[in-house]
Parts: structure tokens; sequence; C-alpha cells
């Protein structure tokens, strides 16, 4: 699966040049299939009140993302359950699937031991409180022109002419367009996918499989500190993120 750089959709509409670049990928397809939104899209932008925009933003996003935090759960449950047996493991569609949606190839002799351990490692859970600040931070809660027009609110890119939204102005370099989505569904299922595969958050991947191991709980402060190549002011965005967090966390939804 060929990974692609994308952009902060905020920061490219205020400040091009220096905006906050971070790899993206869409999503690869799976034997899932996406929960229709029940909600219609709010529109953010003719929120005056910030308590009640913060609340409804994340009101918004919060079915998707808990949604797909549940079916990666399952998903983990049954590949755990897939190596109980003794002995060679056979391959099978869902075991194909997640080789293909979490890009770990299947060895030549089939599944082993270090094949599931790799595939684990990217087939993990994203604390909502991380992924709604960080949408909240990317779209300026909901009101960029790539929210609004393209569903895009993570700021990916993509490379196909037609593809997305074309900037107002071109960043330099190779030509792109701000990634559009269908619907604040697969935005999501694409943030969920670049972060759970792409190299540039190895780190992340790091931190959350080590506090599964030490029995630690993988919350959105700790799992902060691997999105340092999210953008390019590194340890500010950082903390943007768990400033956020901290402080917006009380308009989240709770269950």
């Amino acid at each position: 699966m060929r990974k692609n750089p994308s952009l902060g959709a905020v920061t490219l509409a205020i400040t091009i040049g220096i905006a906050a670049m971070h790899p993206g990928v869409s999503m690869a397809a799976t034997t899932h299939s996406q929960a229709q939104h029940q909600n219609e899209k709010p529109d953010f932008a003719t929120m005056t009140n910030v308590i009640e925009k913060k609340t409804a933003f994340f009101a918004y996003l919060a079915p998707a993302i808990k949604q797909i935090n549940q079916r990666i759960e399952a998903d983990r449950a049954k590949l755990h359950c897939a190596f109980k047996a003794a002995g060679p493991i056979a391959p099978s569609s869902f075991l194909n699937a997640m080789a293909k949606q979490y890009d770990v190839p299947m060895p030549a002799g089939g599944p082993d031991r270090d094949w599931q351990q790799a595939v684990l490692k990217r087939a993990d859970i994203i604390p909502a409180p991380l992924v709604m600040s960080q949408a909240a931070i990317e779209s300026a809660w909901g009101t960029s022109r790539f929210a609004t027009e393209g569903n895009n609110y993570f700021g990916q890119w993509c490379y196909t002419q037609g593809c997305g939204i074309f900037p107002h102005k071109e960043n330099g370099g190779a030509f792109h367009e701000v990634k559009r989505f269908a619907n604040v569904e697969a935005a999501i299922n694409a943030y969920f996918d670049n972060v759970n595969t792409n190299p540039a958050y190895q780190t992340l991947r790091d931190i959350r499989a080590q506090r599964r191991a030490d029995n630690l709980p993988i919350t959105a402060d700790a799992l902060a500190a691997g999105l340092l190549h999210y953008s390019q002011i590194g340890e500010k965005y950082v903390t943007e993120i768990r400033d956020m967090v901290r402080d917006d966390s009380k308009y989240m939804p709770q269950s």
C-alpha cells in the first residue's frame, strides 16, 4: 500500500508554506461494512456559542470513532483466537483481509506468530479524545473549506487530478489536492488507516504496544507523543493536542 504525504487543512488555509504536513492514505478495503451516520451534519460555522459548537462537533464524530474502535477490538479478539490452536495456522479470508488492511504481507509459509504480532501492533484502537482533538485542530472545529466541502477533517492529501479539492494556493513541490470524502465515516476510517499503518507514526504504535504489554491504559495523552510528524511544528503540535484533550474532554461524549 502506497503511503502519501498530506497536509493539515486548517494550517494550509491559513499559512501556506509553513503548513502542518503529515502522511495520509486512503482506507484499505475491508470485509467490514460502514454503518451509516445517523446525525445530519451540523453547520458549525453558524454556532456562536463556543461550548455549543465544541459539544456538537465532538458528538458528530463520536459514533463513527466508537464503531471503528469496537470493530478493531473484535478483530483483535478474532486474531488471538485464530492462533490458539497448536501447530501451523491455515490462511483464511479473515487473516488475508487483515494482512491487506494493515499492510503486513502474509508470509510465504502462511501466518505465523511473528506475523500475528506485527498485525496486532497495527490493528489497535486510537483513543476517541485523541481523534476528536486532531479533527478539531485540523478542521477548525469543522468550519474549514475542506471539512465543509469535502468532509476532510484530518487534512489528508491526494495526488490525482480531480481526486479532491484544489487548494487556493500550492505549497510548492509536487501537485496535490486535499482529499474529498463521501462522509465523516470515510474520513475517520482513512485517519485510522493512516495512523495505524504509516511509517511516520511508528512511534505512536510502539508506545501503544508497550502500554498493552505493561497493562497500562491506552490514553490520548500517551499516544500524542507519537504524532510529532503529523505537523511540521512537532512538539508544539503534540502540546496543542494534549492541551485540548485536557481542556475540552468535558465536552466529549463519555460513553
